[in-house]
């Protein structure tokens, strides 16, 4: 294998840069961490997913979506951001076409168990406590456990947030 200049070695990453959109995503996350244009490009992926009611959620593309932004994004509270829209995606769904099915709550729970951990993880409890409340909260009326789930993981998570308020 022969080497490379610094400027054939540029080159080469700029071919390959246009080649795969997901490498410049990559670039354009590291270089503008706290730019949002990728982190809507996906969240617009995830929306598109909560159609109408009739259409089938494919959340094969929804785990996806934010697996390749934590991969390409090294803007931790941008990658919370994602996973906790994801989760509000799904409540607001629930809230509008009324109960769906249990395989749609176990993934959403399954997201929001993630967000959780996340957020704790990298001490981002501050930034996203309320929306987590506010989302355990509104799932409070929803069929198939999905509340109780709910609650109880935001008390595994994030309960000790409420008790240092009272």
């Amino acid at each position: 294998m022969s080497t490379l200049t610094r400027e054939e070695l540029e080159a080469e990453i700029l071919d390959f840069a246009k080649k795969y959109p997901v490498i410049q995503e990559y670039y354009f996350s590291l270089l503008f961490p706290d730019q949002e244009e990728v982190l809507d490009k996906y969240k617009k992926i995830i929306g598109k997913e909560f159609g109408d009611k009739g259409e089938i959620l494919r959340y094969p593309i929804m785990k996806k979506a934010i697996k390749e932004f934590s991969v390409i994004s090294n803007n931790k509270q941008h990658i919370a951001e994602l996973m906790v829209f994801t989760v509000e995606c799904g409540v607001d769904f629930t809230l509008s076409y009324g109960d769906i099915d249990s395989k749609f709550y176990h993934n959403i729970e399954s997201v929001y168990q993630q967000a959780l951990k996340y957020i704790v993880d990298n001490d981002l409890e501050d930034e996203f406590v309320e929306r987590c409340y506010d989302l355990m909260a509104k799932s409070q009326h929803i069929g198939w456990g999905f509340g109780d789930g709910m609650m109880e993981l935001y008390g595994d998570y994030l309960g000790h947030m409420n008790e240092e308020e009272d």
